[in-house]
């Protein structure tokens, strides 16, 4: 009888976005903003400015909106790969 040995570990890899939220008079955003996207419920909240939301191999590649505190759509189409870099200048 053979053993057969599975591994679960995984070669993929996941895409996401990256970037900044500025407010209209230069200041950075610290945690007082929340980023979101169309393609799950994960958020992120930027600290001194800078945010980054992984979200998962599944979709890379694909086009999703992404938002600031609800407003502000965005398209992004995401790499094949690694992330997308999405900027936001808050009102």
């Amino acid at each position: 009888m053979a053993a057969l040995g599975f591994s679960y570990a995984s070669n993929a890899l996941a895409c996401g976005i990256d970037g900044t939220v500025k407010w209209s008079d230069g200041s950075k955003s610290d945690r007082t903003s929340v980023v979101s996207t169309s393609w799950n419920s994960r958020k992120a909240y930027p600290q001194k400015g800078r945010y980054e939301l992984e979200l998962g191999p599944d979709a890379c590649g694909k086009s999703i909106t992404v938002y600031l505190d609800g407003n502000q759509g965005r398209e992004v189409r995401l790499p094949s790969s690694g992330n997308a870099r999405v900027d936001f200048k808050a009102r």
